[in-house]
């Protein structure tokens, strides 16, 4: 899927009441009437999945992607889960993607990389770094 903020038709024509989009919840981040981000949850039962976090280029390092962590992270203890898990991506050369030390500020540590139909799509050697926060109950 291209990203919402540019192609709003393919998110549209996937959308489902109350905001479900192939079986993932999507979140947005609202400033001044303008959409500034978004994050895609999966519900894998005793954890939270952050699938996928997008924030306009020209607008990160405002707070808004750390914003939507952290209240994906209050859902998930709301409804009693025990941590958020997600994912970026190593390539073939074994570079980390950029975000991964924001994650690692963010409370987020790598648990294992693996090989999946996700890297596997992207290229050959990819390995995708799984991370996971753990939610103590409060």
């Amino acid at each position: 899927m291209g990203s919402p903020f540019h192609d709003t038709s393919v998110l549209l024509s996937a959308w489902r009441d109350p905001n479900l989009v192939q079986g993932e919840e999507v979140l947005v981040a609202e400033m001044d009437g303008r959409i500034v981000g978004c994050v895609t949850v999966e519900d894998r039962g005793r954890e939270l999945e952050l699938v996928n976090i997008d924030v306009p280029l020209e607008l990160q390092g405002r707070g808004i992607g750390t914003m939507l962590v952290r209240s994906v992270e209050e859902r998930a203890r709301a409804a009693g889960r025990q941590a958020v898990t997600a994912g970026t991506s190593r390539s073939a050369e074994g570079v980390a993607w950029k975000s991964l030390p924001w994650w690692q500020h963010l409370g987020y540590r790598v648990t294992h990389e693996e090989e999946n139909p996700w890297t596997r799509s992207i290229g050959p050697g990819v390995r995708e770094i799984r991370m996971r926060k753990d939610l103590p109950p409060e």
